[in-house]
């Protein structure tokens, strides 16, 4: 049947067609096959050490980056949380793809990703002591907290330093740092700047954790890197990485945690 245009049999039979046409294009997505899901990769991201690595589940800097960088070349990071001894240890039995956090020391047949952070160990003093630190050597005149392994990581030079220092110390909990020099009991720690900055939020309110601080810069940057079983994996992390930096998503995460891009 024909119906004059401008007629409202006309324009009602004009709206029906175009709601059989929304109901047909709503019943194909309904059935269409879901979208295939990234596939998965199995990473270890070493315990909590907040910025970088959150304690309260997933998150922080570090974590932030290899998850991006991944995503940005088509996987999805499922976190494994794990001391570094034995994330090393699974990834080479097979029971993960790949862990951050590493440097080509670990050795082994791994491949290993561009560098993706700078970790900055630096000596910490209260301003108001004066203390002028330019090497290593100088904290010998100076009672000194570091991290737990400390003396390990940060290379012969330190290792020499402190092991005839008559008052050094390595803490396994670093929040004890902080509360040491505020409270004037240790001259000198020694750690990643962003951490002491970060775990000063937890600072008791009766210990004034707003004093201005020295930070003394005797330490190189530690470059950091993921490493992967599969070298396929390792050039799309790389390359996730890329994107990420070129289209600010790796500046985004820094302003994040309110700290700026090294």
């Amino acid at each position: 049947m024909h119906w004059p245009e401008g007629s409202s049999s006309f324009r009602d039979a004009r709206v029906h067609a175009a709601r059989r046409l929304l109901l047909a294009a709503a019943l194909a997505w309904s059935i269409a096959p879901a979208a295939a899901a990234l596939p998965e990769v199995r990473i270890g991201v070493g315990l909590s050490k907040p910025p970088y690595i959150l304690d309260n589940g997933d998150g922080g800097i570090e974590y932030e980056i290899a998850e991006k960088a991944l995503d940005a070349s088509g996987y999805r990071m499922v976190a494994q949380r794990l001391p570094p001894a034995r994330a090393l240890a699974m990834m080479r039995a097979g029971l993960l793809d790949g862990m951050l956090t590493v440097d080509e020391g670990i050795g082994g047949n791994g491949f290993f990703s561009d560098t993706y952070m700078h970790y900055q160990n630096v000596a910490t003093t209260l301003a108001s002591r004066a203390i002028r630190l330019r090497d290593i050597s100088d904290l010998e005149q100076y009672s000194v907290a570091a991290f737990q392994n400390a003396s390990l990581i940060l290379g012969p030079e330190f290792r020499a330093a402190v092991e005839r220092h008559r008052d050094y110390k390595e803490h396994p909990q670093q929040i004890t740092q902080n509360r040491l020099l505020y409270t004037g009991r240790v001259d000198v720690v020694v750690g990643d700047r962003l951490v002491f900055r970060y775990l000063n939020r937890q600072v008791e309110a009766s210990i004034n954790s707003n004093q201005p601080l020295v930070h003394h810069m005797i330490f190189k940057p530690s470059a950091r890197k993921a490493v992967f079983r599969d070298v396929e994996l390792r050039e799309a992390f790389n390359a996730g990485l890329k994107k990420i930096r070129k289209n600010g998503t790796y500046s985004a995460i820094y302003k994040k945690y309110n700290e700026v891009e090294p």
